[in-house]
């Protein structure tokens, strides 16, 4: 411990010794331990870990495959059909929905709000975390009862309209002049479809009236398994219902994150791959300086070798610097990575995600830090320890001999190293030039119609179902008979 902490005391000394040479690498590591953070708490939020249930891989959206496979659509079965779907040895349970367009009325201004009718398990079944109160409960919703006028309020409704008081628990909240008591505020991420409020829903068993369902699969059952055990259950639907599901289907479920992976999922590990080749020019830079520094250094690890210091005494050293080196360059790396994330965050689309996605730096993605700051430091350091802890004092010591810089074997571990860093620059520039040929090609594609002039109007009614990227459902809830925008 007393030499490791010798060895930390004189690299401190040496990077402060030559402050040129410390801040151009700093500079080095940072852009691209930073750049590699952003991107990586990018992949974390949206990829890895983008919903807090604790279902959510076993949570699927009922879809089918049209004709030839070449679109989803959504299905949405009556009543009925929802107990049919919850017989089924597959799954565990079936999350019912329905969307309501409310007003909420009884003070000075109506204002619309985003509703939810969720069914009595939904809660339980989600495993959704409550900040305040309790969730719904399957005796707000009974079989054959008008469900019970008690409501949840989604934690941004909670701090818009009540300005975040705890005691809100037991007030009353009047939405189309009917009045609801306030059970429970939802904690902030778990914003399941994103409305303003949830109401409990009771499944009636009138076949004109369809909700939208989620199933949860049992453990074990994978999507194929899913998809066989549906396709005669919904054969059965279609002929019943022939309306409600087009021709020629087939169930295709799908998890709450596909969609995304769809989409983004190749552009982010491109991303991380293009991030990650720059911290790999970053790491040869550092290698380059550490070799050149070097040059400076051979009289004095010739001396240390002569007092007799073993060579691995000396590498040690040398490793010890490049660590110290690489966690600072990494300090400063997270700093930048922040407002790299930011301006992530301003370039990212809305609705890009789903809406429990949380785009920052957290506790995995700072050890992912760490972990690269530790393997750059061996990385970067690693060669040119080794090429400087093979001073022969005699060597070194006899005037006229040429140092490591000037050797063979140090001109050629320069050529190696430069020649990586010009490989890596290549490939990145034609990367990115290939990547500006692709949007400049998809901003000059026929649309087959003049856009000149031509805009969208949404109005705030007109709220999406569905979340986004989610395929829209061919027969929507008999309570949301309005149009539904779909954030693409």
């Amino acid at each position: 411990m007393h030499s490791l902490l010798q060895d930390l005391r004189y690299s401190l000394r040496q990077l402060i010794k030559s402050p040129g040479f410390t801040l151009t690498a700093v500079i080095s590591l940072a852009l691209g331990i930073g750049a590699s953070t952003a991107v990586f708490s990018v992949i974390y939020a949206a990829l890895l870990h983008p919903f807090p249930y604790p279902s959510a891989d076993s949570i699927v959206r009922l879809t089918v495959a049209t004709k030839g496979g070449t679109g989803r659509v959504g299905f949405n079965p009556s009543g009925p059909q929802v107990r049919q779907l919850q017989q089924m040895p597959i799954l565990d349970s079936v999350l019912v929905m329905d969307y309501r367009d409310m007003i909420l009325t009884g003070r000075e201004f109506p204002e619309n709000v985003d509703v939810i009718g969720l069914i009595g398990n939904g809660f339980s079944d989600l495993g959704i975390s409550m900040l305040l109160g309790r969730g719904i409960l399957p005796s707000d919703a009974m079989d054959g009862q008008d469900p019970q006028p008690v409501a949840v309020l989604s934690y941004k409704f909670w701090r818009k309209h009540f300005l975040g008081d705890p005691g809100v628990i037991g007030r009353m909240l009047q939405l189309d002049h009917k009045s609801y008591q306030i059970v429970g505020v939802i904690s902030p991420r778990f914003n399941w479809y994103d409305p303003d409020v949830y109401l409990p829903l009771s499944v009636t068993q009138d076949p004109m009236r369809t909700f939208l369902v989620d199933l949860r699969l049992k453990p074990g059952v994978t999507h194929e398994a899913a998809n066989a055990a549906l396709q005669p259950v919904l054969e059965q639907f279609a002929r019943e219902t022939p309306k409600h599901l087009p021709e020629h289907f087939k169930p295709a479920v799908e998890g709450l994150n596909e969609w995304v992976l769809r989409r983004y999922g190749g552009t982010l590990y491109l991303m991380f791959g293009a991030v990650m080749l720059l911290l790999a020019i970053g790491c040869g830079n550092v290698s380059i300086l550490l070799l050149a520094r070097g040059t400076a250094r051979q009289h004095e690890l010739a001396v240390r070798a002569a007092v007799g210091a073993p060579r691995s005494r000396i590498l040690r050293q040398l490793l010890t610097e490049s660590l110290l080196l690489a966690v600072v360059g990494a300090a400063f790396g997270v700093a930048t990575s922040y407002g790299i994330l930011a301006g992530i965050r301003l370039l990212l689309p809305p609705y890009a995600f789903a809406p429990e996605v949380v785009v920052r730096i957290n506790l995995p993605v700072l050890f992912f830090s760490v972990a690269v700051a530790l393997a750059t430091g061996v990385l970067f350091g690693l060669w040119p320890a080794l090429q400087l802890s093979r001073t022969q004092a005699g060597r070194i010591m006899q005037s006229g001999t040429r140092r490591i810089a000037g050797s063979v074997s140090g001109r050629r571990t320069h050529s190696v190293l430069i020649a990586g860093q010009i490989a890596l620059t290549l490939l990145l520039l034609a990367a990115a030039g290939s990547a500006m040929k692709g949007f400049a090609a998809m901003l000059h594609r026929t649309l087959g119609y003049d856009p000149h002039n031509v805009m969208t109007l949404t109005c705030r009614s007109a709220r999406a179902l569905i979340r986004p990227g989610q395929p829209a459902p061919r027969i929507l809830s008999s309570s949301a008979r309005k149009w539904r925008r779909r954030r693409a």
